[in-house]
């Protein structure tokens, strides 16, 4: 009996290495959001963030969560990176929220028309093999001007570039430590549309800093992770402008927002499913990688859309009465 009554406090008692992804809930984001010296429209329907409960388990946690199917048991570093530690995670996670928010407040204003970036030129991360910038252009060279037009972001050299057509030869002014250079480069067609021209560099913005044109703050208490991303940017979108994003209708998204626009996975997606089904969500756009998983977890009367980048959420909501491709653009913006 003492060999059993062990084993049961055992089993009770002490974590093992692996966590429980149980279903979390879905909160409106509008509430999160305060705008100071700016404009500010608060929708009849806000769109929903989604979390997941995440918990380190015992044997016995470990067995129901095997057991029921809307939870996942994993292995412990399948959620918690070797140079973080368990002590460190919920800090880790809170640093991974604060880099989501300001993500989506610089692609936010960016949809709108605001210039936020600022920068010392266009940093070349990487040259591809037999392009026109092999062996003339080098990784960490930054390109300061293109046609002595300066270029202080990587958008203004890609839009630089953008204006020509393939064959055509530019004139690119090069900083590479404390040499300056200007070499010619001959543009050709880029392999995905034979109409646009290709310099073949992989840009980022030299020294990079973000000027807003207002405040905002989001308010995201002590949830952690990236994968509000996408929920924060579409939330600021319709807060900042008039009109309603989701067209009246309840709404949900995950995934992570990156600079370029692009929607990253996120994990955990059967879960946050059961979230928002339980929150009477109607509409719930999720990573496309994602998608098969969260429908095997939804009713009939949740709708599952997948998205690759913000204006893939955007087309779908217009779809669905919408105004985010009509968003009011920034004073100046465009001309």
């Amino acid at each position: 009996m003492l060999a059993v009554l062990a084993s049961i406090i055992g089993a009770t008692s002490f974590r093992i290495p692996y966590y429980a992804i149980a279903p979390g809930s879905a909160l409106p984001v509008v509430p999160l959001v305060k705008v100071t010296d700016g404009p500010y429209f608060p929708p009849k329907n806000p769109v929903y963030l989604c979390t997941v409960s995440l918990q380190r388990t015992t044997v016995l946690q470990a067995l129901e969560g095997w057991l029921d199917p809307t939870v996942d048991v994993v292995k412990q570093e399948t959620i918690v990176p070797k140079d973080v530690g368990n002590q460190k995670l919920t800090q880790f996670n809170l640093q991974l929220m604060d880099t989501s928010k300001q993500k989506a407040l610089i692609v936010a204003f960016r949809k709108l028309g605001y210039e936020v970036e600022k920068g010392n030129g266009a940093l070349i991360v990487d040259v591809g093999k037999g392009t026109p910038a092999d062996g003339v252009l080098h990784p960490d060279d930054a390109i300061v001007a293109v046609d002595d037009k300066p270029v202080a972001t990587h958008s203004d050299a890609i839009r630089l570039l953008g204006a020509h057509t393939p064959g055509d030869t530019v004139s690119l002014t090069v900083v590479a430590g404390n040499a300056r250079r200007t070499v010619s480069v001959t543009l050709a067609a880029n392999p995905t549309d034979k109409k646009r021209p290709l310099l073949g560099v992989t840009l980022r913005t030299k020294d990079p800093s973000f000027d807003f044109p207002y405040k905002v703050d989001i308010a995201s208490e002590r949830i952690g992770g990236p994968s509000a991303g996408l929920a924060f940017t579409l939330e600021l979108l319709d807060v900042l402008t008039k009109g309603e994003l989701t067209g009246g209708h309840k709404v949900a998204a995950t995934g992570t927002m990156e600079l370029d626009g692009s929607v990253g996975e996120v994990g955990g997606v059967a879960q946050k499913t059961v979230a928002v089904q339980e929150a009477g969500v109607k509409l719930f756009l999720v990573p496309k990688a994602e998608v098969a998983e969260a429908r095997k977890h939804a009713s009939k009367d949740l709708r599952i859309e997948p998205v690759q980048t913000l204006d893939d959420a955007l087309r779908i909501l217009a779809g669905f009465g919408g105004n985010g491709l009509a968003l009011e653009q920034a004073p100046g913006a465009g001309a």
